[in-house]
């Protein structure tokens, strides 16, 4: 029983032993053997008693990957695998990247032939150091530097998964420290900017005094917010705003009021209002309004002194504000004697009340 005991024994530290070197005196010196990079559905050097005695990402140490967080398609991108722990003094790693699905996504170029090199298991690429790339006798940290190709499409986020071994170089299999670390990259999504303009086009009123409105609807169809200045053609028009800022698909409504009493004359005026980008002045659109006129517009009555349409106690506190002033073109000189005087009021007061009536 007991020299049963003594072969198990054997047995098992034989097969540590194989784990960690992998066949010969260095432990992962020629590289960890593949699907260790603590991806799904995959373990880590950690497992199966292959490195004992420290917990997975222990405190002290770390792996860091730095990667393209944004990648573009074919485009070629420099990746550095940092390991670090103050006590170790050998190093290895081995990284992969996936896309959603678990499949391998672009692929790793050897640029330091010496200290890294690739391999392949179960259709998917892995990128690890070289017996050099152990780096025995190197205190405190280790750091590789490697290419990976992106897709030529895009296909979605791709996550890179890596796995390091801080080791102790005693050729055992206990003392190290194993740590696990990812990162997604994701496809570049290229800025798009745009706008809409749309609503009312055409109106037509016979009241040339009250104007008119149109109701624009102004739409980002970019996919970022953005903010979009309006503007209209004609001071005979307002705007309700001069900016307004949309997320990205959104509308929002702005109203255009064409000021009727500036159409002296029946016939058609157009007004062009123009939404322009911010974020990119050559993204505009642009519409055109059409308000048709159908009467003219009425004189204004002598008597009506401060012009709006109706002789009231207004007009005669004018006449009154600028009694006995003489001279020409004196709007409250009612009867253009030359002077200011009680026969002005009395014209007022005479035609208190009246509206001028639309013309033909």
């Amino acid at each position: 029983m007991l020299f049963e005991r003594k072969i198990l024994h054997a047995l098992v530290a034989i097969a540590l032993f194989l784990c960690i070197s992998g066949g010969s005196a260095v432990a992962f010196s020629s590289g960890p053997p593949d699907e260790k990079t603590g991806a799904p559905n995959e373990g880590s050097c950690s497992d199966n008693y292959c490195h004992v005695g420290n917990d997975l990402n222990a405190p002290n140490g770390a792996l860091t990957l730095e990667f393209p967080e944004v990648y573009l398609p074919n485009e070629v991108y420099t990746i550095v695998v940092n390991l670090v722990h103050p006590e170790q003094s050998r190093w290895g790693f081995e990284m992969t990247a996936l896309d959603e699905k678990g499949a391998s996504a672009g692929s790793f170029k050897i640029t330091d032939a010496e200290n890294t090199q690739v391999s392949m298991a179960n259709s998917k690429q892995y990128i690890k150091q070289t017996s050099a790339g152990a780096a025995q006798g190197k205190s405190g940290a280790n750091q590789w530097t490697v290419e990976w190709s992106a897709p030529d499409a895009d296909i979605g986020p791709i996550t890179f998964y890596g796995s390091g071994n801080a080791a102790n170089a005693d050729f055992g299999p206990s003392g190290d420290y194993i740590y696990t670390t990812q990162g997604e990259s994701k496809p570049s999504i290229p800025i798009i900017v745009g706008v809409t303009l749309e609503g009312e086009i055409e109106k037509t009123t016979r009241d040339a005094l009250m104007g008119v409105n149109y109701i624009l609807k102004v739409t980002n169809t970019g996919n970022m917010k953005d903010t979009f200045t309006l503007e209209n053609s004609a001071e005979v028009g307002n705007l309700s705003e001069s900016t307004i800022e949309l997320e990205a698909g959104t509308s929002a409504e702005v109203t255009l009021h064409v000021k009727g009493d500036a159409f002296t004359e029946p016939g058609d005026y157009n007004i062009t209002v123009t939404a322009t980008s911010k974020t990119d002045s050559t993204m505009a659109s642009e519409i055109v309004t059409i308000t048709t006129i159908e009467t003219r517009l009425p004189e204004v009555l002598p008597w009506d002194v401060n012009a709006d349409r109706t002789v009231d106690i207004r007009d005669l506190v004018l006449v009154a504000s600028h009694f006995g002033q003489s001279g020409e073109a004196i709007a409250e000189d009612i009867n253009g004697d030359g002077t200011v005087d009680i026969l002005d009021l009395v014209l007022v007061a005479s035609h208190f009340g009246e509206e001028p009536a639309a013309g033909e």
